[in-house]
């Protein structure tokens, strides 16, 4: 798994090392909605969340884990966060694939081309995310299941 060679290229290892691929074999996860906590279920796929390390500025979005959704007012504000990613990408040697990435408008129309890591951002239309499909067209969310 890459990122257990990750972590041991950076001298992670013993307890820690074996705790996070522990996150790995049968995790469990509850949902919290204020103060109701559901009960805890296995699930079968997709990544653990873990903290960023040296991500010194906040970016507006959704993360989970390697999966990203970015908030932006503007094709700037758009662009300035992707260069934040990319720049952390660089510096912990992680590349992204831009062709798993799409850019969509809710409301005006970008302004120039979006690039990450020197590689552009396709548009689309619709996007799926964690098994939701969005679609800017018609204004709608549901699930992919």
């Amino acid at each position: 798994m890459a990122l257990l060679h990750k972590l041991r290229s950076v001298g992670i290892g013993g307890k820690l090392l074996n705790m996070i691929k522990g996150m790995y074999d049968a995790p469990k996860i509850a949902v919290r909605v204020g103060n109701e906590v559901s009960n805890p279920t296995e699930y079968l796929s997709g990544v653990r969340g873990v903290q960023v390390p040296e991500l010194t500025s906040r970016i507006p979005g959704l993360l989970f884990a390697d999966d990203a959704v970015l908030l932006a007012e503007s094709s700037a504000d758009l662009q300035a966060a992707l260069n934040t990613i990319s720049e952390w990408s660089d510096t912990w040697e992680m590349a992204v694939n831009a062709s798993k990435c799409g850019i969509m408008t809710i409301s005006g129309e970008l302004t120039t081309d979006m690039t990450l890591q020197g590689q552009k951002v396709d548009s689309t239309d619709q996007y799926t995310y964690l098994g939701y499909i969005m679609n800017s067209k018609i204004g709608r969310i549901w699930n992919h299941k």
